[in-house]
């Protein structure tokens, strides 16, 4: 005599070893195009082999998963939704299986890329497409260097030793630039600052009594910064200078100073209401990086791959150069 839950274990071993992709396929597009008929004509098959395939489905189920009355779209019972959403989850599952795997085909072993910054992409940018590389093509290195200034990033390009290089505004006009990434700037303060207590068209006087966290001199970034503050009127107390991202973070998360950060960098601070946005006048600026290549070199499909899994909107309209062959 059967048990229970041998019974049930038959029946689980009876669903996996019967049903299949191309059912669930059938039965979606089924779901969405309403029709027998319709489905029949989007699958290249004919009515009846639909309904077979549905019926198929139904006795192994078994659940009514139609709803067939003449005259009528057919719809989905309760079980037929349910199947759908199961088998939406499957077939898109199917499709990044079936992408990630042609990715890898296309790529050799032991690849090898290597990307070049001059900034704090790295770590809120370059560390994530790392990871997802690491997942989706895990066949390849990737090998990210951190130089002092945009004019080493070129140098490195130019002299063939890296493959991309996120560098700041404006690109060599003999390299490729693939796109450029566009970064809005806030300025930022605790919660409990003074300064969001004040209404914005007196916030500007106050950023002279606070202190100011900034970039170095010399810096575009700075340079961006001091040009907003002399239009607004702003005179601003500065109390740090650093050519990184994190340490002016630190300053104003521990209530030190404001600053005026690309929002990429305070995401987590502002979802733990760590940082409030500061509503003042000429905000937010907007600064941006080119992703560039080296001259006449083309792109691999390793290197294609790395951008697509890029983390960032990387805008493609302006780019003055992208070589028929970087197309994904």
């Amino acid at each position: 005599m059967t048990s229970p839950v041998d019974g049930r274990h038959t029946r689980l071993q009876s669903l996996i070893t019967s049903l299949s992709f191309d059912q669930l396929l059938t039965f979606q597009v089924l779901g969405r195009a309403g029709s027998f008929r319709a489905a029949a004509a989007e699958l290249a098959l004919t009515q009846p082999a639909v309904s077979q395939r549905v019926r198929h489905l139904e006795r192994l189920l078994g659940c009514v998963l139609l709803d067939r009355r003449k005259g009528t779209r057919a719809q989905l019972t309760p079980a037929g939704r349910e199947l759908m959403g199961f088998a939406d989850d499957m077939l898109a599952r199917v499709e990044t299986f079936h992408r990630r795997m042609e990715q890898m085909k296309a790529l050799p072993d032991n690849t090898t890329i290597t990307v070049v910054s001059d900034s704090d992409h790295i770590k809120y940018l370059l560390v994530e497409a790392v990871l997802a590389m690491r997942d989706a093509a895990p066949a390849v290195d990737v090998v990210i260097r951190h130089e002092p200034s945009r004019d080493a990033c070129v140098r490195e390009l130019a002299e063939g030793r890296a493959n991309i290089g996120i560098c700041r505004y404006p690109a060599p006009s003999e390299f490729g630039c693939l796109g450029t990434i566009e970064e809005r700037m806030y300025l930022y303060a605790r919660p409990e600052d003074p300064i969001l207590a004040l209404p914005p068209e007196e916030r500007i006087e106050h950023l002279a009594r606070s202190g100011f966290a900034t970039f170095c001199e010399g810096m575009r970034s700075r340079e961006l910064v001091e040009r907003w503050a002399e239009k607004v009127g702003a005179s601003l107390r500065i109390v740090l200078e650093s050519r990184g991202l994190e340490a002016m973070r630190t300053y104003v998360t521990r209530g030190l100073a404001l600053a005026v950060l690309p929002e990429f960098c305070v995401v987590e601070d502002l979802t733990l209401g760590n940082l409030q946005v500061v509503d003042i006048p000429g905000l937010p600026l907007v600064r941006g990086a080119v992703i560039l290549t080296p001259p006449q070199q083309e792109l691999s499909q390793a290197v294609r791959l790395f951008l697509r899994v890029l983390p960032a909107e990387i805008d493609m309209a302006i780019s003055p150069v992208v070589r028929e062959s970087a197309a994904p």
